[in-house]
């Protein structure tokens, strides 16, 4: 089943309030309750249309094309283009099949993958999330790991537990709260995985995303 076409053209950069627009009535609020969850995560975030064209890309997706010297990739130049555009030959059948299962079965998909840097290991989650009834896409990419390659870790468990002892996760995409940035999920699984579980104890909750997606609020 090919990607399927919505009526919306547009080839130039759009704003937050733009993409809201084109959205109506109740619809409009859901795409918002998300849209504002975005605003605040972490997690490098975006938002496709039917054509796999950018919508919207998040403040930490901003923060992220800077810090790593890649301003011209800021929501500013990119909104407006072909995603599949931006990427190498080797991956675009991979993402092209992965949205196309997410139109097709309405699941979500989700894969890790590495994004590193001459000076930093990094491994991030991907998921992708269809939204209905526009048949867009939510894309979302929460950090698992960060290592300095100078041998200095930038993560531990530590930042996840709280001062009784719990680290919160998500009920839904399985990331945990850290306890010093309210804002921030990471998906590190790894640290309430046996032998470690019993030492930590967890409470569930809800991630700002996973709460505006599965929990819509009219």
């Amino acid at each position: 089943m090919a990607i399927m076409e919505i009526t919306v053209q547009h080839n130039s950069p759009i704003a937050l309030s733009d993409t809201l627009s084109i959205a109506s009535g109740m619809v409009r609020g859901y795409l918002s309750g998300i849209m504002q969850a975005l605003q605040r995560s972490a997690a490098l975030s975006y938002i496709l249309d039917s054509q796999l064209r950018l919508m919207y890309c998040n403040p930490a997706w901003n923060r992220f094309a800077r810090l790593n010297g890649a301003p011209q990739l800021t929501s500013k130049a990119v909104v407006g283009c072909d995603l599949l555009d931006a990427l190498p030959d080797s991956l675009k059948a991979l993402y092209f099949d992965a949205f196309r299962q997410v139109l097709n079965a309405g699941r979500i998909w989700e894969q890790s993958y590495e994004c590193s840097s001459p000076t930093s290991s990094r491994k991030f989650r991907m998921r992708i999330h269809l939204l209905k009834p526009q048949d867009w896409f939510v894309v979302t990419n929460t950090l698992i790991v960060e290592r300095s390659l100078r041998g200095t870790a930038t993560t531990d468990p530590n930042p996840y537990v709280d001062a009784n002892g719990l680290v919160t996760i998500c009920a839904h995409c399985r990331c945990s709260l850290r306890v010093l940035s309210r804002d921030q999920w990471d998906f590190v699984t790894e640290y309430i995985s046996p032998p470690r579980e019993s030492a930590v104890r967890v409470s569930h909750g809800l991630c700002p995303v996973c709460r505006a997606y599965f929990y819509r609020l009219y």
